[in-house]
């Protein structure tokens, strides 16, 4: 078991060839990929210059049992087209690129491939590999077939590129599971109509549409794009995600209290953003997200920290306030300053402060430590996540201090 403790480390690599892998000693076997406590700082941090590795070699450490390795780097991507990748591992193992799962290899079993497919651009792609390992032998192989190419090929420090931050921090001992919502609680009816429109009331008080459930491009655009994408369509007053890629306001807002009405259908999954920045190749590189999902239909329900109305990631709810797949939800997000909270039907379900230490904390002991930008952003604009399911949309409207927007 590894021991030591290293709170700082002098040396910046910069951006190299390869990944990085951070592996945690586990407190519990488990039987499937599930998130951490947040703010638990690795056992071990390790570059990587192939996807390669084989426990009988050694080659995760001095890690045998019950341990969970992330590795994240950036893909080389030379030729535009689709993509395809293989995952064999043993334990169960997923491969993420630009916030989607384009191979899932979860659960328990000995070394089993499974393959999936992604079109890329031209150009560096974030990537994730998640693994754990509970007991018996232990391997991972990630192998990609670019457009053109024969064969299947191992990833390797030609095809990735990865930031060793300079600051690396470890801690030795067991870290804690993320544990499941501890149960349901009770919200009533759906929100009644009539639906996207303001009383007078609402108008006199400073609310904003964003959505007159007519038209949504007066509002919305895709993310890095002038106009809403073709798979963002209105229908029967909800604007629906049937493809197309993440939207976002087309103004940018500051201190706000924001509301969203959203419907998934079984197994859906998508996000609510905001502070979010088009310098990045991602809105989420950027971006804190209240989630969307299905917690009974979807695998990320299996963890608080994945669930409806938590910050995604990082701030778990403290019970399940989300109604069913096919029942309207309501949203509800307030910023002011570095303090943001949500509600969810009602319930609170996150209050953080950003830039706080215990964010920190948190961001550093998760996936977004490799995004220097995350959580960064003063202000910035509203995203809706395309993350390839169908949601549907109503009732959002908006109010700031001063009745105005940043743009």
């Amino acid at each position: 078991m590894m021991s030591l403790i290293i709170l700082a480390v002098a040396v910046d690599g910069g951006v190299q060839p390869g990944a990085v892998m951070r592996v945690w000693q586990l407190d519990r076997p488990i039987a499937a990929l599930a998130p951490l406590v947040p703010g638990q700082p690795p056992n071990a941090w390790m570059r990587l210059s192939a996807v390669d590795l084989d426990g009988d070699r050694g080659d995760f450490g001095p890690f045998e049992d019950d341990f969970l390795a992330l590795i994240d780097g950036e893909l080389l991507v030379q030729t535009p087209g689709v993509h395809s990748f293989r995952l064999t591992s043993d334990d169960g193992s997923q491969l993420w690129i630009d916030g989607r799962v384009v191979v899932d290899n979860d659960g328990l079993h000995g070394m089993t491939s499974q393959t999936g497919e992604i079109e890329l651009t031209e150009g560096p792609h974030a990537f994730q590999i998640k693994y754990f390992e509970r007991g018996g032998g232990a391997g991972l192989h990630a192998a990609w077939k670019q457009p053109g190419a024969e064969a299947l090929e191992i990833l390797s420090d030609a095809d990735m590129r990865s930031r060793w931050p300079k600051v690396r921090r470890v801690t030795a001992g067991p870290k804690e599971v993320a544990p499941r919502l501890a149960r349901n609680h009770d919200v009533g009816p759906e929100p009644p109509g009539p639906h996207n429109v303001l009383s007078d009331a609402q108008v006199a008080d400073g609310w904003e549409l964003l959505f007159d459930g007519q038209d949504a491009s007066a509002w919305w655009r895709g993310y890095r794009q002038p106009e809403l994408p073709k798979g963002w369509v209105v229908r029967e007053g909800m604007l629906i995600r049937e493809g197309g890629g993440d939207i976002v306001t087309r103004a940018k807002f500051d201190d706000f209290d924001l509301y969203v009405d959203w419907r998934v259908g079984v197994g859906g999954n998508s996000g609510i953003f905001f502070n979010a920045s088009e310098d990045g190749h991602a809105i989420w590189e950027t971006a804190p997200e209240m989630q969307i999902l299905d917690n009974v239909g979807h695998s990320n329900g299996i963890s608080a920290l994945q669930s409806a109305g938590a910050n995604y990631a990082l701030h778990a709810p403290p019970v399940d306030s989300s109604r069913v797949a096919g029942k309207w939800n309501r949203a509800r997000i307030r910023v002011e300053g570095n303090h943001v909270q949500y509600w969810l039907n009602g319930v609170k379900t996150a209050d953080y402060v950003i830039g706080s230490d215990d964010w920190n904390a948190r961001v550093a002991g998760s996936k977004f430590t490799h995004m220097p930008m995350y959580g960064t952003q003063a202000n910035g604009h509203i995203g809706l996540q395309d993350h390839g399911d169908r949601v549907e949309f109503r009732n959002m409207r908006i109010r700031t201090p001063d009745g105005s927007d940043t743009k």
